[in-house]
């Protein structure tokens, strides 16, 4: 695998303040270059995303890649449904011209908070191009979870300072202020973001097949020992998602924790994503 040399990121170009870009050194211009899409999970250090940028560089030389990380205040503030689009808004505009039906896009996401960021990409791409976003196929890592109070703190709990004083301060706050955040969207009127993100992460509305067998191809990573994500969850999301036309594919991990199955098992790991990259590995 592909190691890191310098800043985790400094060969890519910041677009927004979620929304990165990475072209190979000398890009070509043709119109139909492999574009690769990932949504990193909520908090994602630098340095751990970048391990999967450089490993698809690797892949597939020619790629643009662009890249979403998240943060716990999109998910506190950001709750309009303009503002998630326009958040990811930078990344359609680097897809577009290269995602086309012949030229669909791959994409990977992570936990609940790439989902997130990925039905915004779709919501967003359709209301700005008036199509829906043509995919190759689709990579789910650790995800998708559903709404808990306990899961909810463990993955903001992240971002706490590391000093015990102020954690157990911030997790105070962060408990009492995730009852609220659950008694607010336990009302019909106020949709749950998460529980949102899984329905609309299956909608067939929003992508279009675009891959040679003509189906909507997807693999579900997850573990039987995740934290934060019950693979009960991801498993009904599987069955959900079938049920919607979906082709589904299931690579269940052995004692792997959240965000973690490509360390634990990196050879399986980058094998699966290599089958579904298909033709594109080393374009």
């Amino acid at each position: 695998m592909a190691t890191i040399d310098g800043p985790p990121l400094a060969k890519f170009v910041r677009l927004a303040p979620s929304v990165y870009l990475q072209d190979p050194l000398n890009a070509s211009e043709k119109a139909d270059r492999p574009v690769i899409f990932i949504a990193f999970w909520m908090n994602a250090p630098a340095r751990a995303l970048a391990k999967y940028v450089v490993e698809y560089r690797r892949l597939v030389p020619s790629a643009r890649i662009v890249i979403v990380r998240s943060s716990s205040s999109d998910f506190i503030w950001r709750l309009r449904a303009q503002t998630r689009r326009a958040r990811v808004a930078p990344a359609v505009e680097a897809m577009r011209g290269l995602v086309t039906p012949e030229n669909p896009v791959f994409v990977h996401f992570f936990s609940n908070g790439g989902m997130s960021s990925t039905t915004h990409l779709l919501q967003a791409w359709k209301n700005a191009t008036g199509s829906l976003l043509p995919i190759s196929a689709m990579i789910l890592d650790s995800a998708p979870g559903s709404p808990s109070l306990r899961a909810g703190l463990k993955a903001f709990s992240f971002a706490l300072p590391r000093m015990w004083i102020l954690r157990l301060l911030g997790k105070s706050l962060l408990f009492v202020f995730l009852v609220l955040f659950k008694l607010v969207h336990s009302f019909p009127m106020f949709s749950d973001p998460i529980s949102l993100a899984r329905k609309l992460i299956n909608d067939t509305s929003l992508v279009r097949a675009a891959n040679p067998d003509g189906t909507l191809d997807r693999c579900y990573i997850y573990s039987d020992t995740d934290e934060l994500v019950d693979w009960r969850d991801v498993e009904s999301h599987a069955v959900n998602a079938e049920a919607e036309g979906w082709a589904v594919r299931r690579e269940l991990f052995k004692n792997s924790p959240h965000v973690a199955h490509m360390r634990a098992e990196p050879d399986r790991y980058w094998g699966i994503v290599r089958e579904y990259l298909g033709d594109l590995v080393l374009a």
